[in-house]
């Protein structure tokens, strides 16, 4: 890299503003400026945005090779891997010489499971941590019309700066994202009495079998099947390797989903951006927590009084409304550990 690019390229600093909107015409004055100025400058542009919003900003900006817009309920319609793909994104962009990469997420606030709400915002709030060092700017919409008001509320608090009425400033309430992490920590509801479980010792492989077996009574795909059991696999050496040894692997369906915990008598994560942030090509330890929130549609872990629990899940069916086909999200990175 040249030394000149080297300081283009520190002259970006990372922009994560959340644009709060009531309308549609609202929405078009603020994104059709920010995507045509990343063409006229070169940049690449991508966004993920509503089934409305999207038609009618492709109405009004071609996609082409500068410019990608998709359905944000069908490109990476999960906070864990829409995060790897809006990371992969920009290093590819950059790898192929851009000096600065725009970006508009629309998380799915309407959609997915009980508590993936929760963890959109959570990884609203890890995007700060993750793409800080890069010279992006990534705009996150909020429809006031259609979004409860805790939501909106929250925008401010996992961004750093809200526009609004026309304006954009800094955001009064942001907070910092570990600390916002450890504060927002799931609270799960009971595990059923009649949960399938498994008595220990937990080998890996008779764990592996043992939720593979739940998952097919169930009615889950094979190949869903086959990543419950690796987010299993992955989420027991956890255990094992970092906290005191897993207590407790339970199964049971709920909601149209079939769901796993892991209890774990330790006291929990000490870093709150554990298997957040994208392992390095060169990183041999610390992937697990990662890959297992690759390959489920939720992953939520909640430390309590006598330990902390992951719990986990994928859909029950063939195919699931949310995510047609998971298979293509998967990472191409192999465990290595």
């Amino acid at each position: 890299m040249s030394l000149a690019r080297n300081e283009r390229l520190l002259s970006y600093a990372f922009q994560h503003p959340a644009f709060v909107y009531r309308s549609l015409d609202e929405f078009l004055a603020y994104t059709v400026p920010f995507v045509r100025q990343g063409v006229a400058d070169g940049e690449p542009v991508f966004g993920a945005l509503g089934p409305t919003e999207l038609d009618a900003l492709r109405s009004e900006v071609k996609s082409n090779g500068a410019v990608h817009l998709e359905d944000t309920n069908e490109w990476h319609p999960v906070p864990a891997t829409r995060l790897r793909a809006f990371h992969r994104f920009v290093t590819d962009a950059l790898q192929r010489g851009a000096e600065h990469v725009r970006l508009i997420g629309e998380p799915l606030w309407l959609n997915g499971p009980p508590g993936s709400a929760l963890e959109w915002a959570r990884y609203e709030s890890v995007l700060n941590d993750v793409l800080a060092s890069f010279p992006v700017t990534l705009v996150c919409t909020y429809d006031r019309s259609r979004l409860r008001p805790e939501v909106v509320a929250d925008a401010g608090r996992t961004h750093p700066a809200v526009w609004t009425n026309g304006a954009t400033g800094p955001s009064a309430d942001f907070e910092d994202p570990s600390s916002l992490l450890a504060r927002w920590t799931p609270q799960l509801t009971p595990v059923p009495s009649d949960a399938a479980s498994m008595p220990p010792p937990f080998d890996p492989a008779a764990s592996r079998a043992f939720v593979r077996d739940r998952a097919a009574l169930a009615g889950v795909a094979e190949s869903r099947s086959m990543d419950l059991a690796l987010a299993a696999s992955e989420i027991l050496a956890n255990a094992y390797d970092h906290g005191a040894g897993p207590t407790a692997l339970r199964t049971w369906a709920d909601g149209g989903y079939l769901i796993c915990q892991i209890d774990d008598a330790g006291a929990g994560l000490v870093d709150p951006f554990a298997g957040y942030r994208p392992p390095g090509t060169e990183q041999l330890t610390g992937r697990g927590l990662w890959l297992a929130r690759q390959v489920v549609d939720l992953m939520q872990i909640a430390p309590g009084p006598r330990g902390t629990s992951v719990r986990f899940q994928v859909p029950i069916g063939t195919t699931h409304p949310l995510t047609p086909d998971r298979s293509r999200n998967r990472p191409a990175t192999p465990e290595v550990r």
